[in-house]
């Protein structure tokens, strides 16, 4: 019996800590699409790295002695809501950080973090049981705030110059939020996301831009862009999905969903390290305002779970 509760103890401690990596990773994210989008540009650098995460996964499955075949024998609704909430989203990302101007990084960051209160907001639309209260509004008062925080003192009322870029963030959030609510809605098991699928969709997708748009051309395979595709890709993409999963089934649920509200702040102080210009005075705070809103929004869905 001792044995047996230490086995659980260390594999739920393990777990843990596997979560708490990809957590890490994901703080990466956009600093990954930045430096890999102006190495190789945005769609040849995605299409690369996503197939590296796709491999990953894909090793990783086998190691598990799982069989590869269960990476798509997936329902045709999670496949078609993962091309928009996985696929889709992700070239929003990749596109929105690579042609973003410098100093609105951060904000292209930001606008992507907003996810966790687009799912409490359409939790409240889309789920029964489930029903916006004050401290909802409260957390996606503070989250949108946040964002225009984060534009620092100097551009705090002035549109951005190229809104286009914020925009396409703003819905690739808003895709990602969905696609999560739709697995929820429909209850589709969590080996059952398709990540792998998703990720070889996205990958393709890229791939086939880049080629539209005759970028292949330029690319340039040098030792930094090659560390950029296998880092972005073995890590926020492969081990991140598939550390984040078992630390969900197996880890301290509770512990890794409080902890995922310092990714905002995390990736925003990587992308002031790497992106200086990007780094001013509303940037932090506007993160941690994001941080906040998200904890505020989703309090009572924890309560009363």
């Amino acid at each position: 019996m001792e044995q047996e509760m230490l086995a659980r103890d260390t594999s739920k401690r393990a777990a843990t800590i596997g979560g708490i990596g990809s957590i890490l990773f994901w703080c990466w994210s956009g600093v990954c699409f930045t430096q890999g989008g102006r190495l190789l540009g945005a769609m040849p650098y995605l299409a690369l790295m996503t197939a590296t995460g796709t491999l990953t996964v894909a090793v990783l499955h086998v190691c598990g002695h799982r069989r590869l075949s269960e990476l798509i024998a997936l329902p045709p609704r999670v496949v078609i809501a993962g091309f928009w909430g996985v696929a889709v989203y992700t070239v929003c990302l990749a596109w929105a950080f690579s042609t973003a101007e410098p100093h609105e990084i951060g904000q292209i960051n930001l606008l992507n973090y907003l996810w966790p209160i687009w799912i409490v907001l359409l939790s409240s639309a889309m789920l029964k049981g489930h029903r916006c209260s004050p401290s909802t509004f409260l957390g996606a008062l503070l989250g949108f705030s946040g964002v225009i925080i984060s534009r620092g003192v100097e551009d705090l009322f002035h549109i951005p110059n190229r809104p286009l870029p914020h925009i396409v963030a703003l819905v690739g959030s808003f895709l990602w939020a969905l696609y999560c609510i739709l697995l929820r809605r429909w209850r589709i098991r969590e080996e059952d996301g398709g990540t792998a699928l998703n990720f070889a969709m996205c990958s393709i997708m890229a791939a086939g831009l880049a080629t539209w748009r005759g970028e292949w051309t330029s690319v340039v395979m040098t030792p930094k862009a090659v560390f950029w595709i296998l880092f972005g890709g073995i890590g926020p993409v492969g081990l991140g999905y598939h550390w984040w999963e078992t630390g969900m089934k197996r880890g301290a649920v509770r512990f890794l969903g409080l902890l995922a509200y310092f990714i905002p702040v995390g990736s925003s102080i990587l992308i002031g390290l790497f992106f200086r210009k990007s780094m001013n005075l509303g940037l932090i705070p506007g993160a941690m305002m994001i941080a906040i809103g998200a904890w505020f929004a989703g309090r009572k869905e924890k309560m009363e779970r």
